[in-house]
C-alpha cells in the first residue's frame, strides 16, 4: 500500500471523504469494485470460488472478501489460500494490489499473517469487536465494519481502528435471508455523509443499479451474486465497474 490512491467519489450534498488522512490506508488499491464471495452461489454457477475470483479480479475487482459461514476454520483457511493464489494469478505481471479480506475469522487471519500473507478483516456488529481484531492482528491489516446508523458510525469513529464501513442493504437482496429492506440510493448518500469513514455500499447491487450509486460519496460498491452467479465473472466485473464509474466499455 505504497503507491497510487483510492478512488473517491464526492457526495453531491457536499460531503467528501477524499482527504489524505482518510484514504492513505488505501493507497495503491482500486477500491471501486469489491467482491464478497459466496461458495454456494459459485458452485451453483458451475465454478469454484477461486475460479470466480481469478476471473473477477481480471475484470477489475479491486478487493476480495472471503465469506462462508458454513465451514469450519480449517476449511476456511484452505479456501482463503485458494483465493490468495487466484488473486496472485490474476495480478501477476501487473502493479495491482488487490487485498484479500476475511469475513470475521480472526484466528485464520492471524495464522495467515504469521505465515507471511497480508490479509485483512471485515466484521459485523455481532462478530469479534474491532478493538479485539486490532489487538489480535496489529496495526497493518485493514479493518472493515458493517454499520447502519448514527450510533454504529460514532462507535466506529471513536474506536480509531476502523478503516472502512460497509453500508446496506442499498436494495432488497436475497443473499442474506435476514437482510432488512433496501434503504435506497438517497438514504445511502445521507448515511455515507454521516459515517465520516470511507464507505462502500452493499446489497442488491447490479450493473443496472450501479449508476444510481455514483456521486454518493462512496469509495466503492460491494457485490455478491452479480459476480458469483454471473455466466462470465470477468465480463460481469467489467460491466459493473463501467456502470459505477460511468466509463465506456
Amino acid at each position: 500500500m505504497t503507491a497510487g490512491s483510492a478512488h473517491i467519489t464526492d457526495d453531491p450534498h457536499g460531503a467528501t471523504v477524499n482527504d489524505a488522512a482518510a484514504t492513505d490506508r488505501f493507497a495503491g488499491i482500486d477500491t471501486r469494485l469489491y467482491l464478497v464471495t459466496d461458495s454456494a452461489q459459485c458452485e451453483a454457477a458451475g465454478r469454484s470460488v477461486a475460479e470466480t475470483v481469478q476471473a473477477a479480479v481480471a475484470g477489475g475487482v479491486g478487493i476480495v472478501q472471503v465469506r462462508d459461514k458454513d465451514i469450519d476454520d480449517g476449511d476456511f483457511y484452505s479456501l482463503t489460500r485458494q483465493v490468495i493464489a487466484a488473486v496472485e494469478a490474476a495480478t501477476r505481471d501487473t502493479d495491482r494490489t488487490v487485498p484479500v479480506v476475511l469475513n470475521d475469522r480472526v484466528e485464520v487471519a492471524r495464522r495467515l499473517n504469521d505465515e507471511g500473507e497480508n490479509v485483512h478483516i471485515h466484521v459485523g456488529q455481532t462478530d469479534t469487536t474491532v478493538a479485539e481484531v486490532r489487538a489480535a492482528l496489529g496495526a497493518e491489516p485493514l479493518i472493515g465494519l458493517s454499520a447502519a446508523n448514527s450510533d454504529e458510525f460514532a462507535a466506529a469513529r471513536d474506536s480509531g481502528v476502523v478503516d472502512l464501513v460497509g453500508i446496506g442493504p442499498v436494495f432488497d437482496t436475497s443473499t442474506k435471508a435476514d437482510a432488512p429492506d433496501g434503504i435506497g440510493p438517497d438514504r445511502l448518500g445521507e448515511l455515507v455523509a454521516e459515517a465520516g469513514i470511507p464507505a462502500v455500499a452493499i446489497g442488491g447491487i447490479n450493473a443496472n443499479r450501479a449508476p444510481d450509486l455514483k456521486g454518493r460519496g462512496l469509495i466503492g460498491i460491494c457485490v455478491v451474486s452479480a459476480i458469483c452467479m454471473a455466466d462470465d465473472p470477468k465480463t460481469a466485473a467489467e460491466e459493473l465497474l463501467a456502470a459505477f464509474t460511468g466509463s465506456a466499455q
